[in-house]
């Protein structure tokens, strides 16, 4: 007899697929699956049921017919260098790889968001791919083939933090081998790993100087994916489209002049970093010297939004504000930079 599950029995595994679309079984042998340790997952069969609405002498839909369908959900985990690359391959991005200058055994990871109008798949190098996800619920599997992460949220919750990716993919596949999950330690970020700076927009940003008002702070970036269906006999998505990019970053900010006001105003431009990395705070370290990281740029951004009121009598009095990136002439809007030990063909 079945029993009920936790979450926290279950995993998720992650593979690159060298056809896009073509699943890839975790225990397969040259799968390179990576075992991902995750805080949620919402992975979805998402199909459009025809309903027929014949008259016949009734007043309901007299028959069903299943037609399109595609994957689509969110998967959140904490900022774990060793894992972040993997996700932020299978996604719209033109990407760099190099050795990490002065620190042996890791690599700089670049992202920056690429023109390409749909998700595709190579066999390997520093190129966008589509992957594979398998999840394990109750001790029952689920496989997605032809995955992009078609939106990227990164958020500092209570100091630590956190990404949310939002997945869509092609088709949900019939299993070959699980695998057994093999874990590694975790790597989080915490309250005291943290930094954001601001200053002129620029790609690279310049003139950085960092600011302790940042009362959180939450960057996304969306692609705008959606399922394309295609007459191929097939009921699955045929591919995945991407649209404009919009990128935008909030905050709560404590208002302490006009500063921010008055660029909101007039709209000023300025440029917008969150970085993290597993030694700040020790003495002596430095993004040079760290072994693992994140970095987030906003190269050219402009206050969409920026609102500051009288709350109640005990209230700080604060401003909520809202971020946008704008295009950098012979440059890139922003740029994501992951620092990771992992070693991606």
């Amino acid at each position: 007899m079945a029993t009920a599950g936790l979450g926290g029995t279950g995993w998720l595994a992650i593979c690159f697929e060298p056809t896009m679309g073509t699943y890839v079984a975790p225990g397969a042998s040259g799968s390179g699956a990576i075992y991902v340790p995750i805080l949620s997952e919402s992975l979805s069969y998402k199909d459009e049921k025809y309903y027929s609405e014949q008259i016949r002498g009734d007043l309901i839909e007299s028959a069903v017919v299943p037609s399109y369908y595609h994957v689509e959900g969110d998967i959140k985990m904490e900022a774990d260098a060793q894992f972040l690359p993997y996700f932020l391959y299978a996604s719209r991005h033109d990407i760099t790889k190099v050795g990490a200058t002065g620190v042996s055994g890791s690599f700089d990871y670049t992202f920056t968001p690429s023109l390409a109008a749909s998700a595709s798949s190579t066999g390997s190098g520093a190129y966008s791919r589509t992957a594979s996800i398998t999840v394990v619920r109750n001790g029952l599997a689920f496989g997605y083939a032809g995955c992009t992460m078609g939106s990227i949220e990164a958020t500092l919750d209570n100091g630590i933090l956190q990404f949310t990716f939002g997945v869509f993919g092609l088709s949900e596949q019939g299993l070959g081998a699980t695998g057994t999950p093999s874990w590694v330690s975790a790597a989080i970020m915490g309250a005291t790993q943290h930094q954001i700076q601001v200053g002129v927009a620029a790609d690279p940003p310049s003139g950085l100087t960092a600011s302790t008002a940042f009362n959180g702070y939450t960057a996304n970036i969306n692609y705008n994916a959606a399922a394309q269906n295609r007459v191929s006999g097939l009921r699955s998505a045929t591919y995945i489209s991407y649209g404009k990019v919009e990128a935008t970053y909030t905050t709560e900010l404590d208002f302490l002049d006009r500063t921010g006001y008055d660029a909101y105003v007039a709209g000023t431009e300025q440029s917008i970093r969150l970085e993290s990395y597993n030694t700040r705070g020790a003495s002596g370290a430095s993004w040079a010297t760290a072994t693992s990281g994140v970095r987030i740029d906003f190269n050219r951004s402009v206050y969409d939004a920026y609102e500051v009121g009288l709350g109640s009598m005990s209230d700080l009095i604060m401003a909520n504000t809202t971020g946008k990136a704008l295009g950098v002439a012979g440059g890139k809007p922003l740029r994501m930079t992951v620092r990771s030990t992992a070693s991606i063909l």
